[in-house]
């Protein structure tokens, strides 16, 4: 397998993977409001049973997404034009940050290395741009991704409420590069 710069030609392969999830986790937000303090919390609930969450965009807002991007890889099948996987990052050079807004794998194919090199290929060039950091979204029940980040180096740097279409929380995961 290889990771390449994506064609145009990738983008219908990219729109037709499968970007849904399994999941038996959810992250679960709690707030307090006080004179002068407002504490948030996110608390980490088992779920009675797996569920099956689509992709949060619907294909023709991805397509955008992936118009802004700046970059965008592909992780191609050693063999035929199989895309396994792919990540898009847009530059903020205002923040020095590089924003990771369309990420997948195929899910045949999670666990097996793929999303961990191409964050890797985002990572290195957002070093060779001089930022300083990257930073992608989640939504609070993408267990799976969520641990994916933390297991990678990534923080949790915040959330949006009604971030989604569906009205989901965000949150977001920063890497610092150094």
């Amino acid at each position: 397998m290889r990771i390449r710069p994506a064609e145009l030609s990738d983008l219908e392969a990219i729109l037709a993977l499968d970007h849904s999830y399994t999941t038996d986790h959810v992250w679960q937000m709690g707030g307090q409001n006080g004179t002068g303090e407002q504490a948030v919390t996110f608390r980490l609930v088992q779920l009675p049973r797996q569920i099956q969450t689509p992709s949060p965009y619907e294909p023709h807002v991805l397509k955008r997404c992936l118009h802004r991007c700046d970059y965008l890889w592909v992780m191609q099948a050693p063999t035929g034009y199989e895309i396994h996987g792919y990540i898009g990052m847009a530059l903020l050079p205002w923040h020095n940050t590089g924003w990771i807004p369309a990420f997948a794998v195929a899910p045949h194919m999670r666990r097996k290395g793929i999303g961990t090199q191409l964050l890797r290929t985002a990572i290195a060039q957002a070093k060779a741009d001089g930022l300083h950091s990257i930073t992608l979204s989640l939504q609070t029940k993408n267990y799976p991704a969520t641990r994916f980040c933390q297991t990678r180096g990534m923080r949790f740097s915040g959330y949006a409420d009604n971030y989604y279409a569906g009205h989901d929380i965000a949150l977001f995961f920063a890497y610092r590069i150094r």
